[in-house]
């Protein structure tokens, strides 16, 4: 082939570029050095632009630069007669810095109201005060605080609740609060039971009395639903469904609420367990019942008693047992320190003995069913720690314990449809445990709690 018959190669764009610039410069009268100046110039971009792998990295050096150390977190307790700022001061905060923390903290709570136990979380450099600060205001919430340029930011933060359901069975064999549990009892924090008691007893109160009614051999099953902080502390209990066998009789409990209303506790037909009056105003053993006759401890004599006694620790909640307005709070000669409430239907109930009367409790108070209206104590003519409790009607005592104690209203038409919806669904959940019974399947004699 001759060099005329020749296809141009893969240069000859390139080598006609350079002739084309050089006839450019021979033209306009541009010197020759500045001409292949130029010419580099341009060749080494197109080269480069041209260049797969870009430009040659063999001569580059790489330099490592060390990471900063991860910051750190430390934990401290606010312990008994020591203030925030003297927790903030031992890790190293400067005067000023305490006071700017002291003063964002104040936004959301008055430092003086930390009690002992509450946990900080510090986090930053090794060798500098925290640049990060979680600060336990409460069971339920944290306040962040992060420095920044111009200061504190601050934050609360909820503290991550879960939610499960438990389900127990619990077999009475001597008295409710230490009965044989099954179920799902591995469950259970520390004594957290013993709060399922009394809610128990809450549920039932108008329908059992539990300082007489309960047996050996009864039971009860529970379904329960709680919301656990992640310490594993509880922060919320409510019972979804409870059965409980008292005398042979099983006795449901269903809960419902109304639209706007409060929540409140059925049977399978939609009965209320709610009574018009509680069966009991705390839930201990009866120490002394109703009689036209009793041989008085103090007083060494016979005469009437009217009204019940209640043993229980000192300082136990007392709940007033129906809604009413309150017609004497004082001490009362052989009564103490007392209560008195007006109900409807002519009934006045009396509380005495107390230690101590509740807060806002002063004659012409409103008062609900179930509120805590004192603790039990021992003043006036008493031996020790009791409640005495008198139930009164149209002027005469009465006793509460054998009169036929209305209930209240069932639950209304319109919301029958969704209870049983919910009914049924609750009651599958107690499905998982059985109702226990005794191996011999007796019934025994009736116990106190």
């Amino acid at each position: 082939m001759r060099f005329t018959d020749a296809r141009p190669g893969p240069d000859h764009g390139k080598r006609e570029a350079r002739r084309a610039a050089l006839a450019s410069v021979r033209r306009y009268g541009v010197p020759a050095a500045a001409v292949g100046v130029l010419l580099l110039a341009g060749l080494g971009v197109w080269s480069m632009l041209r260049s797969r792998t870009g430009p040659d990295t063999r001569n580059v050096r790489t330099v490592y630069v060390p990471a900063p150390p991860p910051p750190e977190s430390v934990y401290d307790t606010l312990r008994s007669g020591e203030t925030l700022a003297e927790v903030l001061d031992g890790h190293g905060f400067s005067p000023q810095q305490i006071f700017d923390l002291i003063e964002v903290v104040r936004q959301y709570k008055s430092p003086r109201r930390f009690q002992p136990g509450v946990v900080l979380q510090l986090t930053g450099p090794a060798d500098s005060p925290a640049e990060r600060i979680l600060l336990q205001l409460n069971e339920d919430s944290l306040l962040k605080l992060d420095v920044r340029p111009e200061g504190w930011a601050s934050e609360v933060a909820t503290v991550p609740i879960m939610v499960d359901t438990l389900v127990l069975a619990g077999l009475i064999e001597s008295s409710l609060w230490y009965a044989n549990l099954s179920g799902q009892v591995d469950r259970l924090g520390e004594d957290e039971f013993q709060e399922y008691v009394f809610d128990l007893a809450d549920v039932f109160a108008w329908k059992v009395d539990f300082t007489r009614d309960i047996r050996r051999g009864d039971a009860f099953r529970v379904a329960i639903e709680r919301e656990l902080r992640p310490d594993g502390t509880l922060r919320s209990r409510r019972f979804l469904a409870i059965e409980l066998r008292n005398r042979g009789d099983v006795l449901s409990a269903i809960p419902f609420t109304r639209p706007a209303g409060q929540r409140e506790y059925f049977d399978v037909d939609g009965e209320a367990l709610k009574g018009v009056f509680l069966r009991y105003p705390v839930p201990y053993r009866i120490t002394s019942g109703f009689s036209n006759r009793r041989y008085h401890p103090v007083l060494k004599r016979y005469r009437a008693h009217r009204g019940t006694d209640y043993g229980a620790p000192h300082g136990t909640p007392v709940k007033a047992t129906a809604a009413g307005t309150i017609t004497r709070a004082g001490t009362w000669g052989s009564y103490g320190r007392m209560v008195e409430i007006r109900h409807t239907r002519g009934i006045q109930t009396r509380y005495a003995h107390l230690s101590s009367i509740g807060a806002g409790m002063r004659v012409g108070a409103r008062v609900d069913q179930g509120q805590v209206i004192g603790r039990v104590g021992s003043t006036g003519l008493s031996t020790g720690p009791h409640l005495h409790y008198e139930f009164l009607q149209n002027g005469a005592h009465r006793n509460p314990s054998t009169m036929n104690l209305p209930s209240a209203p069932a639950l209304e038409e319109q919301y029958r449809t969704e209870f049983m919806a919910g009914r049924d669904a609750a009651l599958d959940l107690l499905s998982v445990v059985a109702l226990p019974r005794m191996p011999s399947d007796e019934i025994g004699p009736s116990v106190a709690d």
